[in-house]
């Protein structure tokens, strides 16, 4: 198991991006399908991140099941399968500290009916249960969001670059949150 500290390290000496922050986020796919669906793409999104200068500052996320909306302004919770921790890494003092992240609409979501409910969805650094992402449909026709549709993605709150790894959910850090979301700090 290669370890948060070693993967620093790694992407510190040989990427274009660390002369300044950036956050590595740990994904944990629910199951093997979701492993399928995400494996290509953060390849090609961590390659971006240590080759290009102007990285991306989100990770987008996938839609894992086909989801109807078929009444108007239907809010629905889309489950997107997956669990996160991030890690911001300061390369100015070398420390590396679990950080909240944000879920943002992609900007194409502009292109739907779509609209994230809480407009952006903030995750708290202890948070350790499923990304959920509340959407409304402002549409009185029924709407299709397809599997493998990219709503949202993943940002760090500064929008540094964010390298990606895929790890197992006993590697996520134990919280005093663990799972509780949606409301589970107050009302």
């Amino acid at each position: 198991m290669t370890t948060i500290e070693d993967i620093y390290h790694q992407i510190k000496q040989s990427s274009a991006n660390t002369c300044r922050p950036f956050a590595i986020l740990k994904l944990v796919p629910e199951n093997a399908g979701i492993l399928e669906m995400y494996q290509e793409k953060v390849y090609y999104h961590n390659v971006n991140i240590v080759k290009n200068q102007f990285a991306d500052a989100g990770f987008d996320i996938f839609v894992p099941t086909t989801t109807l909306f078929d009444k108007a302004f239907e809010t629905k919770f889309i489950d997107h399968k997956i669990k996160a921790e991030m890690v911001y890494c300061d390369v100015d003092t070398d420390s590396l500290t679990t950080s909240a992240f944000v879920m943002h609409p992609r900007s194409s979501i502009s292109k739907t009916p779509l609209m994230l409910a809480n407009h952006t969805g903030v995750i708290d650094s202890g948070y350790r249960g499923s990304l959920i992402g509340a959407f409304r449909c402002l549409d009185s026709l029924p709407y299709t969001v397809e599997s493998s549709t990219r709503l949202l993605q993943i940002c760090h709150p500064t929008l540094c670059p964010i390298y990606v790894t895929i790890c197992k959910e006993d590697e996520l850090t134990t919280t005093e949150r663990g799972d509780g979301g949606f409301g589970s700090t107050g009302k």
